[in-house]
């Protein structure tokens, strides 16, 4: 199943995070553009990324040797997340497509960080809709992510009936609880999503709405589904985020027992 993908990076705290580079452990750098690229892999012919308007070029730059077949949306102004989203609907068409944030670095627990998106693709392929991955979160951090609640329909699979953005713990706890989760941890965005062309006729019908507002819609008029990945996604645009990005991907190479190293070195002063 080949696909497009929308990544987001329009926002004025994002438009600098997909230029950040990460070391990686044959001495290269890489930036945090080609990571998300890596997600896409083989499964999408086309990518759409919202940009900040007049930066085009900028980002061209940052893709130039990526050899994908990339176009660039301006957002005129900033006038948020859906917004962004709704602006690539010309480039999908009737389609459903791969959607990624683009202020979020992603590893996989095992293999490589394309089989995340390949799980979301299957479940897709299987169950003729939308569906967005999710990861078990602390409570402490819901001010930070959208949320769903629903019930379980298998292994880490749910069907989503409603949908938060940035609940508190009161409101997450009475209406977002969801089966096989530890006390205190909700069902929140991880940042990649697999949605049918249906959230863009919602957009395009109530413009000016959040994301959370349409995939509450979403779940109203069809099938919606939530699924935990086996990965792990750092917010990079959050304080420390890059440092605790960098470090994730460090203590998973072969430079493992140099980080200890000088990760012991910097506690004992």
């Amino acid at each position: 199943m080949k696909l497009k993908a929308v990544i987001t990076a329009a926002g004025p705290g994002q438009q600098h995070l997909l230029h950040q580079t990460l070391a990686t452990a044959d001495s290269g750098r890489t930036t945090i553009g080609d990571f998300l690229l890596e997600l896409l892999a083989d499964a999408v012919d086309e990518i759409a990324i919202v940009v900040p308007a007049t930066q085009t070029p900028r980002f061209q730059s940052l893709f130039a040797a990526s050899g994908r077949r990339i176009t660039f949306i301006e957002q005129s102004e900033p006038r948020g997340y859906a917004h962004a989203i709704s602006l690539a609907r010309d480039f999908v068409g009737n389609s459903s497509f791969l959607h990624l944030v683009g202020d979020h670095f992603y590893l996989a627990d095992q293999g490589p960080v394309s089989s995340l998106t390949a799980e979301l693709i299957r479940i897709h392929a299987a169950e003729g809709c939308s569906v967005s991955a999710v990861s078990a979160t602390r409570e402490g951090l819901l001010p930070y992510f959208g949320a769903v609640g629903g019930p379980a329909i298998g292994p880490k699979l749910y069907q989503v009936d409603t949908v938060l953005e940035k609940p508190t713990p009161t409101e997450a706890e009475r209406v977002l609880t969801a089966a096989g989760l530890r006390q205190g941890q909700y069902l929140c965005f991880f940042g990649i999503h697999l949605f049918t062309p249906a959230l863009l006729q919602i957009l395009a019908e109530q413009p000016g709405q959040s994301l959370s507002a349409a995939l509450q819609t979403l779940s109203r008029r069809e099938r919606y589904l939530a699924t935990i990945l086996p990965g792990r996604r750092f917010d990079i645009g959050a304080k420390y985020g890059l440092l605790q990005s960098q470090l994730a991907l460090a203590l998973g190479s072969s430079d493992r027992e140099e980080i200890l190293s000088l990760m012991l070195e910097l506690t004992a002063r």
